[in-house]
């Protein structure tokens, strides 16, 4: 070593092998199982990203609803509120968004038993609007047609608000 000369023996390690029948490439074998196995990996991530796709469009809708109930509820304490004005502000809340108003069920309770008739809200009452609708009715055309599976599950949104007491109120001092 201590010589200076290069061991080329050594360094023809390094070089690509010589043309001979043993080192000649071999041919690529794509058959039948890396075709099926591509086209398994293809259809497990077309699933997995319209069930996202579908969860995100979900959520979307979930947080409208919840604007829509509280825009409702605050509706509802007003003093001179109807059932039908309630309606229209969430109608006109969801109008902003892609959400079938058709599709939305509202259901509006006054102390946790449901409105029927005419609306007479007290001092101290609890209001709630509950606002649901079906998760297909938000999804896209598309993306409908390209979920196979059946989904009946209804997306739900509640608010509730104390109206406010006529009486004054004294704070308990220390």
């Amino acid at each position: 070593m201590g010589s200076g000369r290069v061991s080329y023996d050594l360094l023809a390690h390094f070089d690509p092998p010589a043309a001979d029948e043993h080192c000649l490439p071999r041919p690529s074998t794509r058959g039948v199982q890396w075709v099926l196995t591509w086209a398994a990996a293809c259809a497990v991530l077309f699933v997995a990203s319209c069930v996202l796709i579908q969860f995100s469009y979900c959520v979307a809708a979930e947080q409208a609803l919840a604007r829509a109930a509280r825009a409702g509820v605050l509706e509802a304490t007003l003093p001179r509120a109807t059932q039908q004005s309630v309606a229209e502000t969430i109608e006109r809340r969801l109008a902003d968004v892609s959400i079938p108003t058709g599709s939305v069920q509202i259901t509006m309770l006054q102390n946790d038993a449901p409105l029927r008739g005419v609306f007479r809200a007290a001092g101290d009452d609890r209001l709630s609007v509950i606002l649901s609708v079906p998760a297909d009715a938000v999804l896209p055309v598309w993306l409908r047609a390209a979920t196979f599976w059946k989904n009946d599950t209804q997306i739900q949104a509640r608010a509730e608000r104390r109206i406010p007491g006529r009486r004054l109120q004294m704070a308990a001092r220390d």
